[in-house]
């Protein structure tokens, strides 16, 4: 994990394009949204827009380089797409297929991580007048001829085969050179004229069986869906591949991408078989590749076509073969999995797409049953470092079964590790510092899947309440009466509330003492309880942490306890044994985070009696004798 750092020879470009308040070492905080600025510097400003989520990038001001960003930002809208495109031709004084054409001349430049955009920018292209393709066919000509992806070289073939709007005249001329037919038929299906691009099949489906290179017959299997009115014979020919093991990777996923009304009953059984039989020589090790779940979704698929109890068989053995595949992601500032419960059969190969939206690194670790709260305090006395395979917060115990890298937030890692032998239910949990209290779920391992979940249905997901201030404010005076002492001790136990925080007697000193915190709050109980709601809102200095960038790329993070000529004292976690010295000479930069360590939406998954009763056991510091626990007596 790294700090981004502008480069010093954009610094006083990206400094002189500010207002000279947002110059300020301490800028004064607005509720209003934040303004961008764009430097007038071109690297500067291509360097602050790299930096922008895509929320931000679209309330940056029109200026070129925004509207480039637009045109080449992965998972923008493709409205801003368009106002790109004729943002780029008002200012150019020119039109927006000039501008399109030279869009994809600049991708294609970048290399293989434009690809993504391209396909994008291609619908564009589709969809502009044969009239204005025409005019423009010899610039499409020479980016073809130049292109150095083929993504740009099948929307620019698109392009031209709009231009011609004849069948034969575009193939005759492509049909000389093998390298520029696989071009047009790679554009074929983009072709946005139903009529012209379905004119293709009879030179499709001769190239489909028998081509004279290999990449010239996948173009042509992968163009078969795109032919509208011979479904039924794409079927067909798709299924004889398959059994034949030709291009079988490419024709499962044609085959898969043709309607359900086309599929043919008669040839599902032996398709699927042939599936089974190909998927038993796929080494267990590579059975989590797209080509192999691909085949599995087809087979399972088919199986729905066959008499029950064939299908039940074909289902049976492609389960006995294939890997279980579970995406499991991070709720947003909740610390909580989205999942509490995972299913999978004993001894066999298992995939987690592990995906972090969240605004905190989190990892995934199975431990043996019973074992998470050892292995969760044992990570919590572990220092800032990694180990040998690069992972953090991973306790050297045998009661650890697996344990992943940590995952940055909005990245996401594919876990692969093999199920327990012994059924019974292991947990997964996270071991970040103080998150395994709150952040687990219970790994069922067993011996039939299907017989499991048919017996223990899955749970219904926490129901999650984005509470607001205002809607506890006319309740708060509920807090001293009636509450429940239990809940309350019990909420502050599993919220993790304890591993960051003393009350009374009990907890950690890593964040704030809770003691007597209503009077540091002035005795205002919605302030208190804002605070909650939204930890980041104030942070106490002391209690602020910061970004330690060091020389070898790495950094250190967590709140500074003391510092001298030499050092910096950093506890980076919720333990004495969390407490390291850097030298000074070490750091490179280092910066106060604006992110408080205490999650937001802490309270999101109680309801509204849960979180009076949490209230009245931080007023009452813990102590059953409290006012508001006398009816508990």
């Amino acid at each position: 994990m790294k700090i981004s750092l502008i480069p010093l020879c954009l610094l006083g470009a990206f400094l002189t394009a500010l207002p000279l308040a947002a110059q300020d070492e301490e800028p004064k905080t607005d509720d209003g949204p934040k303004k961008i600025y764009i430097p007038a510097n071109p690297k500067a400003a291509d360097y602050i827009i790299s930096q922008l989520s895509n929320k931000e990038l679209v309330q940056a001001p029109r200026v070129e380089p925004v509207f480039n960003a637009f045109l080449k930002r992965k998972g923008l809208d493709a409205k801003y797409r368009e106002e790109a495109l004729a943002g780029l031709a008002a200012l150019h004084k020119t039109d927006r297929l000039t501008e399109l054409l030279a869009a994809l001349e600049r991708l294609d430049a970048l290399g293989s991580g434009s690809a993504v955009a391209i396909t994008d920018l291609g619908p564009f292209l589709a969809r502009s007048k044969p009239a204005d393709l025409t005019a423009k066919k010899s610039a499409l000509e020479n980016l073809r001829a130049k292109a150095k992806l083929r993504e740009t070289r099948c929307v620019v073939s698109a392009g031209l085969i709009t231009a011609d709007g004849k069948a034969d005249a575009v193939w005759e001329q492509a049909a000389k050179d093998n390298a520029r037919l696989t071009d047009l038929v790679c554009g074929v299906p983009l072709v946005m004229d139903a009529t012209l691009r379905t004119s293709f099949q009879p030179r499709l489906s001769p190239l489909a069986q028998k081509a004279a290179t290999p990449d010239l017959q996948r173009q042509a299997i992968q163009a078969l869906p795109a032919m509208k009115g011979h479904e039924a014979a794409n079927f067909a020919a798709l299924a004889s591949l398959i059994r034949a093991g030709t291009e079988r990777a490419t024709a499962v996923r044609s085959l898969l991408q043709l309607p359900r009304s086309a599929w043919q009953k008669d040839q599902a059984g032996p398709v699927a078989q042939s599936l089974i039989e190909h998927a038993a020589k796929v080494p267990t090790d590579q059975r989590t590749g797209q080509d192999f779940l691909d085949a599995m979704q087809l087979g399972n698929d088919l199986s729905l076509l066959l008499p029950s109890d064939e299908g039940r068989r074909i289902r049976k053995a492609l389960g006995e073969l294939g890997v279980r595949v579970i995406v499991l992601k991070t709720l947003h500032e909740q610390m909580f999995f989205d999942k509490t419960r995972l299913v999978v059969e004993a001894g066999k190969p298992v995939e987690i797409i592990f995906e972090n939206p969240d605004a905190m690194p989190h990892n995934f670790v199975i431990t043996a049953p019973g074992a998470r709260e050892e292995i969760g305090k044992l990570a919590d006395a572990m220092p800032q470092e990694a180990d040998e395979e690069g992972r953090m917060y991973i306790p050297k115990s045998p009661k650890v079964l697996y344990g992943s890298k940590l995952v940055d937030p909005g990245a996401s890692l594919k876990l692969n590790f093999t199920a327990p032998d012994a059924p019974g239910e292991y947990t997964y949990v996270c071991t970040f510092p103080g998150h395994w209290a709150r952040m687990f779920g219970t790994l069922v391992v067993t011996t039939d899947i299907e017989d499991y979940l048919a017996k223990n249905p899955e749970q219904e997901a926490p129901k999650i309440t984005e509470w607001k201030t205002a809607d506890l404010a006319a309740d708060l005076k509920r807090v001293d009466q009636h509450r429940n002492f239990a809940s309350g001790k019990a909420l502050f136990n599993s919220l993790a509330c304890a591993q960051c925080h003393q009350l009374g007697k009990e907890g950690t000193a890593f964040g704030p003492n809770l003691s007597g915190v209503l009077g540091r709050w002035k005795n205002d109980r919605q302030a208190l309880l804002e605070q909650i709601l939204d930890p980041s809102k104030v942070i106490d200095d002391k209690f602020r942490a910061q970004s330690l960038e060091l020389g070898d790329e790495n950094f250190v993070s967590g709140i500074v306890l003391a510092e001298d000529a030499e050092t910096v004292t950093v506890q980076t976690g919720p333990s004495e044994a969390a407490i390291q010295k850097v030298k000074k000479s070490a750091i490179k930069s280092r910066s106060k985070e604006d992110l408080s360590r205490m999650p937001a939406g802490l309270l999101n998954m109680l309801n509204k009696e849960q979180i009076l009763d949490l209230l009245a056991y931080l007023l009452a510091e813990g102590s059953p004798d409290h006012a508001a626990f006398k009816h508990d007596h």
